[in-house]
């Protein structure tokens, strides 16, 4: 079990526990200042209740001394027995305020003022006194002490006195009682903390141990591991090569200096192209090797060639990863030396070509013998021997198709198989192979029904290719088929493609063959015993013929009939051509309808639509709906002439801004005819029959005519039906070739050299915006740019282009008006 790494904390984390201890011991040191504060403050208390306690009864004292001072006196008549009722007198005063100040509590003085009320009350009866027995003697003075006022009084002064010290007492008591209890509490929370303390430094012990283990652990693994890579590092047999993000060689390995002949300190920060060019052209390494969002897009490079120290090349297949490091983005490079790989190659290629030649001649022969027996060549054969031959026979073509088979999907694989690409026509695509087929399906009693367009399905392919896609459809479909159904084979057109479709009437594909259907060797369920079974690679050959033809080919189970398969094909092969001729439009007035079909799919191979009109009527109906950029017109229609037509569609110097060009299709020279319409723009003259080329270079001429005056706009956007409607809403205001990515923009920017660019953002390769650098003429200025998308753009963009419209707000005539609005402030500037 791989043994995981200890968790990084985050510096959040970090700091969080570094102030843990702090914290915890301020507020510790907080607590106890506050404990040791009214700790202080309690024994304060408890001294001031002391002394205040001593002052009453210092208080209470002096009480005494004077009452006892005044009775000496009323009794001996003596004067010096006053001494000590004078000095009582004299102190009293500074006592009672001692006694007040002294007091802990200041909102507890009532009772000390009571007892102050009570002593002067008393000094004041005593006073009383001594001033009657200084005035009338003795005995008045006696009977006055007689009457007990004093005694009361002095009573009641004891008994206030008694009270204060008995509630400071009991207060003290009370105090020391809540100090005691906060001492002890004091302590235990201390000896709390210091076992927590004692406790967390040996959690902190016993982690920092495990820690220290676990790094030593992780040591000893990674050392491990490190000894292991590099160990396998030094002695795998394919070189190996750590790039920098500069392209620059950090490090190689042993078998890379055996390889290229270099020691590893010779190449060291040297670019990676010193052994292998990986990444060639501008930019950043790690752009050019094609690094993008943390992907590799191509991590496979196949046939290249390296260089040894001493120059002989290498040929070598390379395999990329990507490394993070923290200095950046590493490139590491796995090669392999190629040269076994490649003769292993040449001797298969050998081994097939000797194949080809010793297999399919001998069978060649074979199968012709046997078809000739069967025919009768060699007398008619009894019905044991026939069915001998036809078994022979069919085992024969099995074998020549499974040779076929092999030779082809290795031949698509290594990207030799021939193409012979021309103009074809896929209604022939979809006879030839219903005919190929018919003797199968007539064994099984099926019909091979065709529906086929009626107009030409021009494309650029290779017609023996797509028969023979078309056949193993076929094929497929009649084994999995019951004996006397239906197949249906029909040939449709579908925006910019045509679709070949066959559809049977078995059990359909099983989901969990479907996954796998295109396979090599893909089979699904055994059709019955008495068909021949198929060698499972019909589908992928075929997969792989339409995709090279930049199609695509699929399948189906269709409810109540059983499969369909079908394959597509571009209308024309080439992007550019079908960008710059789609859109055009020509009428063609000829009423031999042969000829006119002729002409038609002439002019279809090159991408260009036209209309057929057999009349000057129907020629005039259709340019009353249509717009025409060039007429090819025969001068001798069955209702009229070509002066006629000419005069019926409007063209010469009246129709206002432009005249349509013309080209002339006659049985006959230039004669008389061409004064009778001299107001046409006529330019050509093709006689009967005439060749396809010169047609089609006369048409060319003549777009180029009509357009001579009109700016050409280039058109990138991926909706093929804002393209369609932009083309159309051009009409007479420009010339427009339009693209659907960056990339056909981009070659279209090179071979038609554009007046404005409408620019769409949102594009299937990539941001429009990044166009705009390349959107510079030779001479530095920037072609006039409109933005027209349904995405936000944002000031950068907005600042380097010429108008912007949202698709959502602005309609397509605002978009033209805006287009005919800049080429005329250019025109006029220059």
């Amino acid at each position: 079990m791989r043994r995981r790494g200890p968790v990084r904390p985050t510096w959040l984390q970090i700091i969080a526990l570094a102030a843990l201890g702090p914290i915890v011991l301020a507020a510790m040191a907080a607590w106890l200042a506050g404990e040791y504060s009214r700790s202080e403050e309690s024994r304060a208390l408890t001294q001031q209740s002391y002394e205040h306690r001593r002052d009453i009864e210092q208080l209470f004292s002096l009480v005494q001394d004077a009452e006892t001072g005044q009775r000496g006196y009323i009794v001996s008549g003596s004067r010096s027995f006053l001494q000590p009722y004078e000095d009582a007198r004299a102190r009293l005063p500074a006592q009672i305020d001692k006694m007040r100040s002294s007091h802990p509590r200041s909102d507890e003085k009532a009772g000390e003022q009571q007892l102050a009320d009570l002593i002067g009350i008393k000094l004041a009866e005593m006073q009383q006194v001594i001033e009657l027995r200084d005035r009338e003697g003795f005995a008045p003075a006696r009977d006055r002490l007689s009457e007990g006022t004093g005694k009361r009084l002095m009573d009641q002064i004891r008994d206030q006195t008694h009270k204060l010290i008995a509630d400071e007492s009991r207060l003290l008591e009370t105090s020391v009682r809540e100090n005691a209890e906060r001492v002890r509490t004091t302590l235990h929370i201390i000896w709390l903390v210091i076992a927590a303390i004692a406790v967390g430094m040996a959690i902190s012990g016993y982690m920092v141990g495990q820690s220290r283990r676990l790094r030593n652990e992780l040591a000893l693994d990674a050392a491990d591991a490190a000894a292991r890579q590099q160990a396998i590092f030094n002695s795998v047999s394919d070189a190996i090569i750590l790039i920098n993000p500069s392209g620059s060689i950090d490090t190689i390995n042993p078998a890379a200096e055996s390889m290229f002949g270099y020691r590893t300190e010779q190449l060291l920060r040297r670019d990676i192209s010193t052994l292998v060019e990986l990444a060639p052209g501008e930019g950043s390494f790690l752009d050019r090797i094609g690094y993008r969002d943390g992907v590799l897009e191509n991590k496979a490079r196949m046939d290249l060639t390296g260089h040894t120290s001493n120059g002989e090349p290498i040929a070598l297949d390379v395999v990329l990863g990507v490394m993070q490091l923290p200095d950046g983005t590493h490139i590491v490079a796995a090669l392999r030396d190629a040269s076994a790989r490649k003769e292993v190659e040449r001797l298969k290629d050998d081994f097939i070509s000797t194949v080809s030649h010793e297999l399919r001649t001998p069978l060649t022969s074979v199968l012709g013998s046997l078809s000739l027996l069967r025919g009768g060549a060699a007398g008619d054969l009894p019905p044991p021997a026939q069915r001998l031959a036809e078994i022979a026979e069919n085992n024969c073509q099995r074998l020549i198709r499974l040779i076929n088979d092999i030779l082809d999907i290795d031949q698509l694989r290594t990207g030799k198989l021939a193409f012979d690409t021309a103009t074809i026509d896929l209604r022939d695509v979809g006879t030839r192979a219903a005919q190929a087929m018919n003797g199968l399906a007539e064994r099984k009693n099926i019909r091979i029904a065709t529906d086929l367009t009626d107009a030409p399905a021009t494309v650029n392919a290779d017609v023996e290719r797509l028969v023979q896609v078309t056949t193993n459809l076929l094929s497929n479909a009649i084994k999995y088929s019951p004996d006397g159904s239906t197949i249906d084979l029909a040939v449709t057109e579908d925006k910019d493609r045509y679709v070949v479709q066959v559809t049977d009437k078995g059990p359909g594909i099983a989901p969990e063959f479907a996954p796998h259907i295109f396979g090599r060797f893909a089979q699904g369920a055994q059709p019955e015993a008495k068909m021949i079974a198929g060698t499972g690679l019909g589908l992928a050959i075929s997969r792989e013929i339409v995709l090279h033809h930049g199609g695509e080919i699929w399948f189906e189970n269709v409810e109540g009939a059983g499969a369909r398969f079908a394959f597509s094909i571009p209308i024309l092969a080439d992007a550019a051509d079908r960008a710059r001729n789609r859109f055009y439009r020509i009428l063609v007035c000829e009423d031999d309808a042969d000829v006119g079909e002729t002409v038609r799919t002439m002019l279809a191979s090159k991408g260009y639509d036209s209309d057929l009109a057999p009349s000057v009527q129907e020629a005039a109906s259709l340019a009353r709906t249509n717009r025409y950029d060039v007429i090819l017109l025969d001068m001798t229609l069955s209702d009229a002439d070509g002066a006629d037509v000419l005069r019926a569609l409007h063209v010469g110097p009246n129709d206002g801004e432009r005249r349509q060009p013309v080209i002339v299709i006659s049985g006959a020279p230039p004669s008389r005819e061409v004064e009778e319409i001299d107001t046409a723009d006529i330019v050509d003259w093709l006689r009967k029959p005439f060749d396809a080329n010169r047609l089609i270079n006369s048409v060319e001429r003549a777009l180029d005519r009509a357009g001579r005056d009109l700016p050409l706009v280039l058109h990138v956007d991926d909706d093929g039906d804002t393209r369609e409607l932009f083309v159309r809403a051009m009409a007479g205001h420009g010339r427009v070739v339009t693209a659907h990515s960056i990339s056909e923009a981009t070659g279209l920017l090179e071979r038609y050299p554009p007046d404005l660019v409408v620019l769409d953002l949102g594009l299937p390769d990539g941001n429009g915006a990044s166009m705009l650098p390349k959107l510079i003429d030779a001479a530095g200025d920037r072609l006039p740019i409109v933005v027209y998308t349904a995405q936000d753009v944002d000031e950068t963009v907005r600042n380097h282009v010429d108008a912007v419209l949202v698709k959502s707000r602005r309609s397509l005539p605002d978009l033209v008006a805006a287009v005919n609005e800049i080429m005329a402030k250019r025109k006029e500037a220059a």
